[in-house]
Formats: structure tokens, C-alpha cells, sequence
């Protein structure tokens, strides 16, 4: 099918202020006017009677030889779901009664809620009306396996990640379907070529499908794809300005600036969302703080049209969930809300979500909080009957999560201001029991927890009632009738019932629960988390290593996750597998000091001499301190012996560097004699040797080392070698340095001369030997000293 403009207009993003044009297609112009009512009765009684089956509607569609006959299908699909999102994105929805809307009666042996099950995961108890979903779904996926056009493709595509938002859970079944899809999508991305804002609108609505799954580099790929396409510029910078009102020296703040690129050609969002109402922005009534950050300089922002409006706001989400959520990520968001937030126009979803995004992040803040709930609670209880197209508009490329969670959220931020009671209320019309657990635990009547879950339980007993109950209750046998009760199914039951076990520390008995619940479902990353922590303390290393590995897969951005496996392939003794994990660690954190201290110690088994010179610059930034002797000592021994580095490189080349770092380390480290030693053996000329070698006896003899036998006959044979040194050293000098080296066989003379007196005074059968040969080399170097003089 030509991607003709009847056909985008049939993608119903209602932004095109040309639908007049198309007002003799009826299909057209009853969707784009919000008329989603089923005319069709006889289609939509015969595809009800074929129970939804694939094959039978396949067989049906294509009865029907005549291709304008699909349309009718094809619209009978479009309205669902779009009555099923508006009902669901609307806080207030208009009841619904569905057999009136379907003209005709829902099959009574089809559950909708059980037949949109994924791998064990439930639809959540407050998704509205899931027979639509699931009739909408398995229509598209019929059209879909006919023809797999731009329109089929995309509608399919953005039933099934609404299809994902409803269940409790990510499903790894929905995600292999998904990548299959966006991998035709992305084909079908490079034919719009000629339909720019198509090509962006695409890329945003894929990047928010990986967005669900935490699919970070995926994420990036499409929202770096879309801001090429659209000519948007975003750059963050600092510039002067006041947060507060009795500031009175200006500080640097962060500045968004944002440039569009004059050559493309875009409508503005006066153009596309015109009429749109936007929900109002609350005002920060604070004592100190300003509604906005004063800058002393006027920031240059462009006007942003709708589209680019969402790739502002996907870059908000996107740093959301590829960076640690900390005081620095949070200054980092908010010029990008603020960008979205200033626009005077723009889609109504784009506004909810970033307004929702911002409630977020200032619940955190006591200066903030109360007005995150008053924005919050503004966005929940508004009824001013907002336009079911104006609801809709780029709905599935913004991201916005189905109203039931924002009345969550609301209860989130009771929570914050410390409203229990208030909070409680709102999780119990929502039926969130973890969270009704959390607020009766705060109040001290965990046992009415425990009540009002078997309450339920006692009206219409589910896997996850059965489950909560044993958490409200600490009582194992709930899992197991929750498990058996699913027919031995539910990943949850199992995931319930390892987590008790792994919150009591009992790792070996958690192991076989979270290998079944991953079976089940293969995309919880919790479960692989845990499971891989368990298994690393139980000594399970192959397990460990599988559990690490799917996790690293599945949130390649944690580096406690790449250093668990690191850990996890030494013991395993495969030390380039380590040597490979911590480097990828190192990408999500350069700043933790433990695990800098685990990249030298596997760089020096492995040869990445460069990489441990690396380390130990970065330990002495971070701790100011660096004095592991081993690994210093096989460091300098591979440069000594030009040893081949992990890439068969020579090591005498990293000399200079390893010098550098010796040089900052005795800084630092001034009285230990052992590293003065391996300082001394890397030196360059017998001079340098003697001189640090000198040092390092210094360093012995800071304390009381006549007192060993071990520490005298370390005494004996360093001051043994400073003789040696020094007197090679005068020997191969220059007329130059004479003076300084006579100076130094002088003092490395009455060094061991003050050796030989406070050994002979303790007499130690251990270094009778090495104490003669101290004194032999001792008189050499005095018979030597005479003939120069």
C-alpha cells in the first residue's frame, strides 16, 4: 500500500490542519472528528464470531478479494484502540458500556484480561475496558500478517506497546515481537524519505517503545536519528543567574540552548496544535526560592514546533534512565522541561507528561514538594472535557503512562508530605496493595494489611493477593498456594517467594525460585540482579556468571552489575573475561575507588600494563593514597624484563609513565622503604639508584629494626646494594657530576658503616653471613675511596 496522504492521515496523529481536504472520506473524517462510534455492525459481528481467532480472521480479511473492503476492518480496528486509549488516558472518562459500542454482544468465553497475559504477567486491575485492547490487537495483527504495509506495520506496532504499558510487568515475549517489528518499521523509516515529520514522529514512537525496556543505546540511536532528521540543536552550558529572591551574587546555573536548523521545513506548533488545551502550569509560591531561575543574560531558545517539543522531552527521559538518579541528574533535567514547559502551544500529552516528570523530581525537594502535589493534584482532578483528538495527539511518541498512574503518583506525593492517610485512600480505590503494605507499615497496623488483602482474596483470589499476603504476613505458604494456584505458571509467585528468601539471607534456598521465575519471564532484571548476588555469595560461579551476563544484557549501564561479573569470571579464572567486564564498569562509573582498585589488580594478571598505571593515577586522585607493593613490584619487574604486554606490545616503552607514577607516589608515600626500592630498580642511571635506594634505608630505619633478624638482613643486603650503586655510579660519571657522586659513595659509606656497628651489636646467627660480605664490599669501597681522593 502507497503511503498516500489518506493513509497518514489514517495513522490518526491529529495534528494535520488539513483534514478538510479528505472531508469526502467518511472514515477519515469521523475519526479525525472524534467520532469513534462502530457503524459497521455486520463486520463487527463476524469478526467477533470468529473469536478472535488469527487464522479464522486471516481467512475472513481475506474473503474479502476487494481492497477497498479492507478499509472498513481496518477503521473497525483503529477506532477501538482509539477509544480504548482515550478512555484510559482520561482521568474522568464517560462510562462506556462496550456491548452497546460493539453493536454486538462480547463473546462470553473470551477473557480479554487472560488472553493479554505475557509470560506469567497480569494486566493491570485498572486498565479500562481490555476487551478493546485485545480486539483492536488481534485485528492489526491479522492485517499485519496479509500485508505487511507502512500502516498495518505502525498500527500493530503501537497496539503492542500499549499492550505492554498494561501489563505489571516488562515481557520478554513482547519485546521479541517488538524488535521484529521496529526492524520492519526501520525499513519502511527510509522510504518516507520525501515525509520528514513522518520519519521523526516514527523514530520517537520506537524510542519510546525502547524506552519501556530500559534499551538505553537503542534509545539514543533513534533520538540522535530524530533530531538529525528535525535540524534540532540542544546544548547545555552554564551561565549567571539568581535561584533564590535575597540572592544577591549571581552563581552559575545550567542553560538549555536550543537552534533549529532554518533550512527544514516545518509547521510551528501554532500551526499543528493550534486549538489544543493545555493544562496549567503551577506556580512555585515559595518563601525563597523563585518560580525560575533569574539568568543574567537573555538565553537563546528557539519556538519549538510540536514534534521537537517530544524530542526535548524524550531526552529528559532518556537521561532518566541512563544516569544515577542524584541531585546532578535533576539540575541536568530541568532546563529541558523548562523548554517544553514555555511553549506557549504544543500537543496536550507532551505538556501532562513533562508537567508529571517535574512533579517527579521536585518531590524530593521540601521547597518544591507542595507544589509538585498542587500541580499534580491539578492534572488528576481536571474535568474541563478535554478533546478526545487533542488527547490522543502524539500520544504514543511522549510516553505518557495511562491516568490511573498519575493518581499513583498523586498518592506518591502524599507519601512525600507525610498524608498517609490521605496517600492510603488513593492506593486502595487504585487497588495498589504493595503500596497499601508500605502506608500500613508507616502507620504500625502491618496486620491490616493482612486483613484487607484476605478480604480480597475471600471476594476473587488471585497470584498476586496470594503473593502479598505472605509479605504482609512473612508467611511462605502463601507463595506456595499462590504458585499452585497459577498451575505452577506465575513468575511472580516464584519472584515473591525468592525475595523472602533473599531478604532473610538465605541465598542457597532463593537460587531455584528466581532460576523459575526468569524461566517463566527472562526480562526482569531484579530477578537476574538478585539472582547473580546469590548465587556470587553461594560460590555458584557458572550460575552467577549467566545471571550477571543477562543482566548486563538486559541494563548495560549498571557498573555494580559488571563488577559482580568480573568478580564472578576471576574466580572462574578467566581473567581477560574480568579484564573485559570492569572496563565496561568503568564506562558508568570513573569515580568509585573499589573498583578502580579491581581494574589494577586483574590489568596486572592480565598485562594491560597501561591500564594499571591508569588505575593507579585515578587511586591516587580518588583515595590520595596508593601503596599495594605487589602489584607495583610485578609492574616494575615487567618493565625491567620488557616484558610483552596483553597485546604483545614491549613495556620498556612505558618507562617514562611508570617513573611519572613513582614520582607521585613517593610524594605522597615518603617513608616507605619498599616502594624507595622499586623506585630505585626502575631508575634510569646508577646515580638515581643510589640516591633512592638511600631513601629507602631511611625508611627501614625509622624504626626499631635492629630488633628482627628479617628486617636486619633486609638492612644489610639493601645498604649491600647502595654501596654497589654508588660506587658504579662514581665510576661511569662525568667531570660534572663528580662532586655530587663522591657525595653520594660517602654517604652510602657511612650508611653501611652504621649498618655493620648496630648489627654487630645484636649479633644475629642469621646474618653472620651477610653481614661479612656487607664488610667485605665495605672495605672495597674504602680502599676505593682512598685511591680517588
Amino acid at each position: 500500500m502507497k503511503c498516500s496522504d489518506s493513509n497518514i492521515l489514517l495513522l490518526c496523529n491529529f495534528d494535520d490542519q488539513h483534514v478538510g481536504d479528505h472531508k469526502e472520506d467518511k472514515f477519515i473524517s469521523n475519526m479525525w472528528s472524534g467520532i469513534w462510534s462502530i457503524d459497521e455492525t455486520d463486520v463487527c459481528k463476524t469478526l467477533l464470531d470468529t473469536k478472535l481467532d488469527i487464522d479464522s480472521l486471516v481467512q475472513y480479511i481475506n474473503s474479502w478479494k476487494d481492497e477497498n473492503c479492507i478499509e472498513p476492518i481496518l477503521c473497525i480496528a483503529i477506532k477501538s484502540f482509539l477509544t480504548f486509549c482515550d478512555q484510559n488516558w482520561n482521568p474522568h472518562p464517560d462510562k462506556l458500556d462496550l456491548d452497546n459500542y460493539l453493536r454486538s454482544n462480547w463473546p462470553k468465553d473470551i477473557d480479554a484480561t487472560l488472553k493479554l497475559q505475557r509470560d506469567s504477567e497480569p494486566v493491570f486491575v485498572n486498565i479500562l475496558y481490555p476487551e478493546l485492547l485485545y480486539f483492536s490487537l488481534q485485528i492489526f495483527r491479522a492485517l499485519y500478517t496479509i500485508e505487511e504495509n507502512l500502516l498495518h506495520l505502525w498500527w500493530y506496532f503501537r497496539t503492542i506497546v500499549v499492550h505492554q504499558r498494561a501489563l505489571e510487568d516488562t515481557s520478554a515475549t513482547l519485546y521479541a515481537e517488538l524488535e521484529l517489528i521496529i526492524a520492519k518499521l526501520t525499513n519502511e523509516l527510509q522510504k518516507l524519505q520525501d515525509k520528514p515529520r513522518l520519519q521523526i514522529l516514527l523514530s520517537l514512537e520506537i524510542a519510546q517503545a525502547f524506552l519501556i525496556y530500559a534499551r538505553i543505546h537503542k534509545v539514543e540511536e533513534y533520538l540522535s536519528k530524530a533530531r538529525e532528521i528535525a535540524g534540532l540543536k540542544l546544548e547545555l552550558t552554564g551561565i549567571l543567574g539568581k535561584r533564590t529572591k535575597f540572592q544577591q551574587r549571581s552563581l552559575p546555573q545550567l542553560a538549555l540552548f536550543s537552534e533549529l536548523d532554518l533550512s527544514v521545513d516545518r509547521p510551528s506548533a501554532e500551526e499543528s496544535h493550534g486549538s489544543s488545551e493545555l493544562p496549567p502550569e503551577i506556580e512555585l509560591q515559595d518563601d525563597v526560592r523563585l518560580n525560575k531561575i533569574d539568568y543574567n543574560e537573555k538565553i537563546t531558545q528557539a519556538e519549538l514546533p510540536s514534534l521537537e517539543q517530544i524530542l526535548c522531552l524524550l531526552t529528559v527521559q532518556y537521561i532518566q534512565k541512563s544516569q544515577p538518579k542524584d541531585d546532578l541528574m535533576y539540575e541536568e533535567l530541568q532546563p529541558y522541561i523548562e523548554a517544553v514547559l514555555s511553549q506557549k502551544k504544543g500537543a496536550w500529552a507532551t505538556r501532562v507528561a513533562a508537567l508529571l516528570i517535574r512533579c517527579k523530581l521536585e518531590a524530593g525537594h521540601k521547597r518544591t514538594v507542595e507544589r509538585a502535589m498542587l500541580q499534580c493534584e491539578t492534572i488528576v482532578n481536571d474535568r474541563t472535557g478535554v478533546a478526545s483528538t487533542t488527547r490522543l495527539s502524539y500520544l504514543w511518541a511522549s510516553g505518557l503512562q495511562p491516568a490511573w498512574s498519575w493518581r499513583q503518583q498523586l498518592a506518591d506525593l502524599y507519601v512525600s508530605l507525610g498524608l498517609i492517610k490521605a496517600a492510603l485512600e488513593e492506593y486502595q480505590k487504585l487497588q495498589l496493595w504493595e503500596d497499601i503494605i508500605v502506608c500500613y507499615t508507616i502507620l504500625q497496623l502491618r496486620h491490616k494489611a493482612a486483613e484487607v488483602i484476605q478480604q480480597q482474596i475471600d471476594v476473587n483470589p488471585t497470584v498476586k493477593l496470594y503473593c502479598l499476603l505472605g509479605d504482609a504476613t512473612d508467611d511462605v505458604s502463601h507463595y506456595k498456594k499462590a504458585w499452585e494456584f497459577s498451575n505452577r505458571k506465575s513468575s511472580r509467585a516464584q519472584r515473591h517467594w525468592g525475595n523472602f528468601l533473599f531478604s532473610h539471607k538465605e541465598y542457597e534456598e532463593c537460587i531455584p525460585h528466581y532460576e523459575k521465575s526468569v524461566e517463566i519471564n527472562s526480562i526482569q532484571e531484579s530477578v537476574w540482579l538478585r539472582l547473580g548476588y546469590a548465587a556470587l555469595v553461594t560460590e555458584k560461579w557458572e550460575t552467577s556468571a549467566r545471571a550477571y551476563r543477562r543482566y548486563t544484557y538486559l541494563q548495560p549501564n549498571t557498573f555494580e552489575a559488571w563488577n559482580n561479573l568480573a568478580k564472578v569470571y576471576v574466580k572462574q579464572g578467566d581473567k581477560k573475561r574480568a579484564y573485559k567486564a570492569l572496563m565496561e564498569a568503568l564506562r558508568f562509573n570513573y569515580d568509585n575507588w573499589k573498583l578502580w582498585e579491581n581494574v589494577i589488580l586483574v590489568s596486572i594478571d592480565t598485562g594491560h600494563f597501561e591500564d594499571v598505571i591508569r588505575g593507579c593515577h585515578r587511586m591516587l586522585d580518588l583515595q590520595h593514597k596508593y601503596e599495594d607493593i605487589d602489584v607495583l613490584s610485578l609492574l616494575v619487574r615487567a618493565i625491567v624484563q620488557d616484558a610483552k604486554d596483553a597485546d604483545g606490545n614491549s613495556t620498556a616503552r612505558l618507562r617514562k609513565r611508570v617513573l611519572e607514577l613513582f614520582g607521585r607516589i613517593t610524594s605522597v608515600h615518603q617513608n616507605k622503604p619498599e616502594i624507595w626500592q622499586l623506585y630505585s630498580d626502575l631508575s634510569p642511571t646508577y646515580l638515581l639508584k643510589a640516591q633512592r635506594l638511600l631513601k629507602a634505608y631511611r625508611g627501614f630505619t625509622q624504626s626499631d629494626w635492629t630488633n628482627s633478624p628479617e628486617t636486619c638482613k633486609k638492612v644489610i643486603e639493601l645498604a649491600q646494594t647502595l654501596l654497589d650503586y654508588s660506587m658504579k655510579a662514581r665510576k661511569e660519571t662525568e667531570d660534572k657530576e663528580k662532586l655530587q657522586c663522591d657525595q653520594q659513595l660517602s654517604s652510602a659509606r657511612l650508611t653501611a658503616q652504621g649498618v655493620i656497628r648496630a648489627v654487630e651489636k645484636q649479633d644475629w646467627p642469621e646474618t653472620k653471613t651477610a653481614l661479612e660480605e656487607l664488610k667485605n664490599v665495605f672495605s672495597e669501597i674504602t680502599e676505593y675511596m682512598k685511591s680517588i681522593m
